[in-house]
């Protein structure tokens, strides 16, 4: 076991409500749930983890939401906030308070596994060096405008011809306590000298330069080697496959829900449903505080009265797994007979609406007539109540209880690739697919995705879509998906179960035959990726006899 200090940093200003305040993430409930999966996994790992915060903020993680924290330093109430939003400062203050080796994590940083040895016995960590994009270089030149002091080590390469590189302090610290402590009070120096220009500058862009550009630029200048734990320097902008926690455990150990990840509705469930699979209690001692708060929260089925205390949600959890177990011996056990189930006609008035409203807001029709758009969309509307009145026959407790296992679904199927080809799958029954002439389900995940290229570059044209409705416990009842036809195509034959095997020889009539004489692995890897595409949208899952 490392004898190094594993810490945290919480604060916040004493008028922030925190099941109010999103703190950048999709909804309050995520930064909640955040914090008590990084904490909940370090001291699962290393059995020990320090806090650093401000009074309310350690009330919030300690009594609030009960996590184990080994020792709690409560230094920050008195911090000096030259700016609101100097995000980074309440972290620098805590790292120069260390007079031993150390690593701070972030609350938005998950492991999975221990780090290596010989990261931790480095004497400077950082997560991975940073190469700088029009992100920094824009900031670059807004702090050479407007500041009137940098440390010697940031001028210099501000100076240098070379674009200039930063750490992802994600994870950051060492044994070189010397490094940390001129660090640190470089980077105090470089805030308050020009605290009285911070109005003409992008402030929060401030923070990554007296972080984690001051802390690349320091050790440059001192010739320090940096350990980094993701060895391959990357784009600020192109931080990829940092927030996939359906590749956790199988293919993946480290998870960092940094910049736009934390504003992804998609990423933030499947770190939320992480959460609830490995820390029950916590996670529902979560959605219990907010229900307390009288604070909505995104799943609207934890706002029902039945559900009024840790324990009913608990109950509820073991109620849906046992029904799943049930249910996957006949259909009839996932139907309610008196439709008093969470899935009414009703409930897509909102995304109707919303979808109504982007349908209105576009200008640009093409070659296309609004009547036409108009026309269509109103038959998809029309089509869509029609699940969802189909749909209000699921039992609540079998869709639940489907989210529970669905989080295991990925590395079931794709933990171990020798042994995919014979994986048996079938297609979930409780799945509908609705043909329109618009891609609707792009057009509503096109604002709910963030950071997806796909939907920032998706365009409102005449075609042929799929729309994939799948029941959800959250939001309208339902989730929409945009299919495309070789997608559907696989659905129609996992209308029984198969292997994979056996699904990629039924694939090959719908190729030219030079594809299957020459590229067949090309294209059966591409089938793998729409496999694994239609798991996450729990379109498919993993098949049994016992399932």
């Amino acid at each position: 076991m490392s004898n190094i200090k594993f810490i945290q940093t919480l604060y916040f200003d004493k008028s922030i409500n925190p099941f109010k305040h999103t703190f950048g993430w999709a909804a309050p409930e995520y930064h909640l749930m955040s914090w008590a999966l990084s904490c909940l996994q370090l001291n699962n790992i290393y059995e020990k983890v320090d806090l650093y915060a401000s009074s309310n903020a350690a009330k919030l993680l300690i009594d609030d939401l009960g996590l184990p924290y080994s020792n709690l330093y409560v230094t920050h109430d008195n911090l000096n906030m030259a700016n609101k939003n100097l995000w980074a400062l309440p972290k620098i203050f805590t790292y120069s308070l260390q007079d031993e080796p150390f690593l701070h994590l972030d609350g938005d940083v998950f492991l999975f596994k221990e780090l290596p040895a010989t990261l931790l016995g480095s004497r400077l960590i950082a997560q991975n060096v940073e190469e700088a994009t029009e992100y920094y270089l824009s900031t670059q030149k807004e702090l050479m405008t407007h500041f009137t002091y940098f440390p010697d080590c940031v001028k210099n390469d501000f100076d240098s011809v070379v674009p200039i590189k930063a750490v992802n302090a994600g994870i950051i610290g060492g044994n070189n306590i010397s490094f940390i402590k001129e660090y640190t009070n470089l980077a105090f120096e470089y805030i308050n000298r020009n605290a009285g220009y911070l109005s003409n500058i992008n402030v929060d862009r401030f923070n990554i330069f007296f972080e984690q550009h001051l802390f690349y630029s320091l050790a440059k200048e001192k010739g320090l080697p940096i350990e980094v734990l993701i060895k391959e320097a990357i784009k600020d902008n192109r931080y990829l496959h940092l927030g996939d926690f359906h590749e956790v455990p199988c293919k993946k150990n480290y998870m960092h829900l940094l910049g736009q990840y934390k504003r992804d509705e998609y990423t933030c469930r499947q770190m939320a449903s992480k959460l609830r699979q490995l820390y029950p209690e916590h996670y529902y001692r979560i959605v219990s505080l907010f229900k307390t708060e009288f604070t909505p929260l995104s799943i609207s089925l934890y706002t029902d009265k039945r559900f009024a205390t840790v324990t009913d949600y608990i109950q509820f959890n073991e109620r849906a797994k046992g029904f799943l177990s049930i249910s996957s011996c006949t259909t009839d056990a996932m139907i309610s007979n008196n439709r008093e189930g969470i899935f009414f006609e009703k409930k897509g008035i909102t995304t109707l609406t919303l979808l109504k409203k982007r349908v209105n807001e576009v200008k640009d029709f093409g070659c296309f007539t609004k009547a036409k758009i108009e026309n269509d969309f109103t038959e998809f509307s029309e089509n869509l109540m029609q699940v969802l009145q189909h749909n209000s026959r699921f039992q609540e407790e079998y869709i639940y209880g489907r989210d529970l296992e669905s989080v295991n679904w990925f590395c079931e199927l794709f933990g171990n690739d020798l042994a995919i080809p014979n994986k048996m799958i079938t297609k979930c029954i409780e799945i509908s697919i609705i043909k329109s002439s618009f891609d609707w389900a792009g057009l509503l995940n096109q604002h709910s995705r963030i950071g997806v290229k796909y939907y920032e570059v998706l365009k409102l044209n005449l075609g042929e879509f799929y729309n994939l409705v799948i029941p959800e416990i959250f939001g309208d009842g339902f989730s929409l998906q945009d299919l495309d036809e070789m997608e559907k195509i696989i659905l129609e034959h996992l209308s029984v179960p198969l292997s994979i095997k056996e699904l990629f020889t039924k694939m090959h009539i719908y190729v030219e035959e030079d594809i299957i004489q020459n590229h067949l692995e090309e294209y059966e890897q591409l089938i793998i990726v729409m496999l694994k595409l239609l798991v996450l949208k729990k379109a498919i899952k993993p098949f049994s006899k016992n399932r």
